[in-house]
């Protein structure tokens, strides 16, 4: 050891590693017996007070890289081409995290700086259970580290080598590749992909939760930035001539983790060869599980095999689709079936997930008004995809994304005068312009009602309006036209008999005649099943707040609006202005 103990208490002193009080106990533990610097040293990693990482970077001279902000580091964990990451401890609260670090070579690189700090910004925007939470992006004089939750496991690599066959049980695999799918299904919900999806990018914590790693090669659909991906799936999607990005292909690279985590077998296999894995054929092979590997129960492998169809359209198209696939093998499995009644448990479950009253998409930006809209759809027996922005949701529903949707909600509450603009917008395409939506407006946007293009099937809802009462008016929307009813005849009156006086008095005749059949309402008017009080309610809570003069507001012509039944008198005409909204960020106005 070269460093003398008086160099070594000072470094550790001035680095902060340690404070003068444990120094000194340390020192006393040896009594008046003479201690050396490597005798020191290893009382103080015997203690805990300092790593063998921080000894070697003191005993070497370093005099930085013993801390990144206020986060102390212990050691490292993992180290890749673009990246190392530590366990470290917060030298004020005492919280372990991990701490990503750029390398040192991509100091000078621009772009390695951008897309390492666009990580760890979006990444702060996502808080899921199965994603470890990123707190904070700093930077010190020299490096740019990203502070993120410290998570106790190994990788899902690590734990199929540990295991006797190289493979795992198909309950587990199952929950894993669920608790992924969950990430997934949230992360692309907010619009961002993972693009390098792999085991080595899957930790299983020591409580057995999977938790989805390393979102570096992230993308989100709102950004310009061009993100590098994973080789793999640039192959894939030339191969399947899909454009960049595509939102399928994280759930095909799950179904290959799910595939080797059932077999131990990597169906696209371990090539290192760039120019072999850009082979198209190697997608193209891929052997049903179950010819590989024959005990793979059949719930299982339906999942794993749609997930990795070649054909883009026939995999899931998102990963809601994938979870329900999942939901109904975990039943399978959980009931204790045989191979032969797998089948058979199986289409039962997908059954029962089919026969909710409908999917409802919601459009609401604030994060509480999503969950209260998605319990209350979900206990209501609807399913719920809940978007946070206009134009994300339009473009999933034209890109059959969002295939099933019954009806679209709209929130103006939260999203203002794009909530009303996206309405109008549905009827602008051929995949849209059928489908059923309501926007709903507060007191004072009432007047944007006037720029709505409303219909029977396109309701402008004033608020507020109780939960109870938007389900029922949904509900009603989501339903088929129903058949018109035949007219009946009109009742003949009966023929006068001969002791009926040939001279009765008025009053008396029509005593006589029978009272003419209800008129038969018109086949769009007409209600189903729902009782009529209970419908009036609801439509009557519905539109407390358009009771104005709508003479003012509608423009002629307008789509849904209501008829007036003002006589033809002589009235003034009055020219309508284009309905200007209240808020502040809209730029213009929507004319209808």
């Amino acid at each position: 050891m070269s460093i003398s103990y008086e160099d070594l208490s000072q470094r550790i002193l001035s680095l902060d590693l340690i404070d003068l009080g444990k120094l000194r106990d340390v020192e006393n533990s040896f009594g008046a017996q003479a201690f050396t610097t490597d005798q020191i040293l290893v009382e103080l990693q015997r203690r805990g007070y300092l790593t063998k990482y921080q000894v070697e970077r003191l005993t070497s001279g370093e005099t930085t890289g013993f801390y990144y902000g206020d986060y102390r580091i212990l050691y490292l964990i993992g180290a890749g081409s673009f990246a190392r990451v530590f366990r470290c401890v917060n030298k004020k609260t005492g919280q372990v995290v991990a701490v990503k670090v750029l390398r040192a070579r991509f100091r000078e690189d621009k772009t390695a700086i951008d897309e390492f700090v666009r990580e760890g910004e979006l990444g702060m925007q996502m808080r899921h259970p199965n994603i470890p939470a990123i707190y904070e992006a700093g930077r010190t004089k020299y490096d740019h580290y990203i502070v993120m939750e410290f998570v106790e496991g190994r990788t899902l690599r690590e734990e199929l080598t540990a295991q006797k066959n190289h493979r795992l049980e198909p309950k587990r695999a199952t929950r894993i590749v669920h608790d992924v799918c969950s990430a997934l299904d949230y992360a692309l919900k907010r619009g961002y992909q993972h693009r390098d999806m792999k085991l080595s990018n899957i930790l299983l914590s020591s409580s057995g939760k999977a938790m989805l790693l390393d979102f570096g090669l992230l993308t989100d659909e709102g950004s310009g930035f061009k993100t590098q991906r994973a080789i793999e799936y640039a192959a894939l999607e030339r191969s399947t001539h899909v454009p960049r990005d595509d939102k399928r292909s994280d759930l095909y690279f799950l179904g290959a983790v799910y595939y080797q985590l059932l077999t131990g077998i990597a169906p696209l296999g371990e090539i290192k060869e760039r120019s072999k894995r850009l082979d198209a054929t190697r997608f193209k092979n891929v052997k049903p599980i179950r010819e590989v590997a024959p005990y793979v129960p059949r719930c299982v492998a339906y999942v794993v095999d749609k997930a990795m169809k070649f054909d883009p359209t026939e995999r899931y198209q998102a990963p809601s689709f994938m979870l329900e696939g999942l939901d109904a093998a975990i039943k399978a499995l959980e009931a204790g079936v045989d191979l032969e009644q797998e089948e058979k448990v199986m289409t039962a479950a997908l059954k029962e997930k089919k026969t909710k009253l409908g999917t409802v998409m919601i459009v609401e930006a604030n994060a509480a008004l999503q969950n209260a809209f998605r319990e209350a759809f979900k206990n209501a027996g609807y399913r719920a995809l809940v978007m946070s922005n206009c134009e994300r949701a339009l473009g999933r529903l034209e890109d059959g994304d969002a295939v099933g949707v019954d009806a679209i909600i709209f929130n103006a509450q939260s999203l203002g005068a794009d909530a009303v603009r996206s309405f109008n917008k549905l009827l602008e395409s051929n995949t849209t312009k059928d489908l059923p939506a309501i926007v709903l407006l507060e007191e004072n946007q009432v007047k944007w009602a006037a720029a709505a293009k409303r219909g029977k099937k396109r309701l402008a809802v004033g608020m507020p309006i109780t939960m109870k009462r938007l389900l029922m008016v949904v509900e009603k929307l989501i339903q088929p036209e129903p058949e018109p009813k035949p007219e009946k005849e009109p009742e003949a009156a009966p023929t006068p008999t001969p002791t009926t006086p040939a001279s009765t008095p008025a009053s008396s005749a029509k005593e006589a005649v029978p009272a003419k059949a209800a008129p038969q309402k018109p086949a769009d008017e007409q209600v189903d099943d729902i009782p009529d009080e209970l419908l009036d309610q609801a439509f009557d809570s519905a539109f407390d707040h358009f009771q104005v003069d709508r003479s003012n507001l509608v423009p002629a012509g307008a789509g849904g609006a209501e008829k007036t039944n003002t006589p033809k008198t002589e009235e003034k005409k009055v020219d309508i202005e284009p309905v200007v909204f209240d808020d502040p960020d809209a730029d213009s106005y929507i004319e209808d």
